[in-house]
């Protein structure tokens, strides 16, 4: 039996339309529905309910739909282990990673991993968010190391909080430990659009604050150095201001908020052993950052 068959009746159970289950896995509605068909004259069992409105699970399905999930993972996992070991990429781990974490965090979890794993070699990219989403998902990347995000495909692991911080000029120092979020509005604001929209976009709309946002593309450095001359405000994250030297004072904001930095996995049980012990290292040596 084709254990892809078996994970698009699973993608199909999850949205309850084989037309959305297509769209995701890259088939036409026709081609999955055949598939669909093709796979219950196999087993000769009926495993979906076909309405207007959608699919569901027979009573027999509800039955076996552990199982299935069961096989379908294994056969993944099988299928991948072939494939590595066919390509000896089972000694290589392949990073997709925002560019503040590739110059903090990885530099101390690859050296730690390779003084006991030194046959292991590794492919990094910096790259933002929709970027490392979508190479965890095409298989071009093992890990993604970014933010979480509630559109989120795949498993999740969380690594740490990382508090975001008001970047004001100078002029700004009221010599207070924290200013409130609203002091953004109407203020002339640099969003980075590399990687961290998201988390910045997502915080002034939950706060309901409005700032007048400079619509330019501007990585971390440059946002710093565009608030030093005075020239608006911004909110990074204290990751990104790790280092960053300037002629600005960076504040915790009121209500005090955060994003959520871990690893993005395309499915974790397919991952080699490699990877997992991978994993291991990364939890623990940014625990002791």
């Amino acid at each position: 039996m084709d254990s892809s068959k078996f994970y698009a009746l699973l993608k199909s159970v999850e949205y309850g339309s084989l037309t959305k289950a297509a769209e995701e896995l890259g088939y036409t509605q026709a081609g999955l529905t055949h598939m669909m068909n093709r796979l219950e004259k196999e087993i000769g069992i009926t495993l979906l309910n076909r309405t207007r409105t959608g699919v569901s699970l027979t009573a027999d399905g509800n039955e076996l739909i552990g199982l299935i999930r069961d096989f379908s993972e294994k056969g993944i996992a099988l299928e991948n282990a072939i494939r590595k070991i066919k390509s000896g990429n089972d000694n290589t781990i392949r990073i997709a990673a925002y560019a503040s974490i590739t110059s903090h965090w990885l530099p101390e979890i690859i050296s730690s991993f390779k003084h006991d794993f030194p046959y292991v070699s590794f492919e990094l990219q910096v790259a933002g968010y929709d970027e490392i989403a979508q190479a965890v998902a095409n298989g071009t990347a093992d890990f993604g190391f970014t933010s979480y995000q509630p559109s989120v495909q795949g498993d999740w692991i969380t690594l740490r909080d990382d508090p975001l911080f008001a970047v004001l000029p100078v002029e700004y120092d009221d010599k207070k430990d924290s200013v409130h979020i609203s002091i953004f509005n109407n203020k002339s604001f640099f969003m980075p659009t590399y990687g961290f929209d998201y988390d910045i976009v997502n915080t002034l709309e939950k706060n309901d604050v409005h700032p007048l946002i400079n619509r330019t593309a501007l990585d971390d450095s440059a946002v710093v150095s565009m608030v030093s001359h005075s020239l608006g405000c911004s909110l990074l994250p204290k990751l990104v201001l790790k280092g960053m030297h300037g002629r600005f004072i960076a504040k915790k904001i009121e209500p005090e908020t955060h994003r959520e930095l871990g690893i993005l996995i395309k499915n974790k049980n397919t991952l080699s052993p490699t990877a997992h012990k991978f994993i291991a290292y990364c939890k623990r040596t940014v625990k002791d950052l």
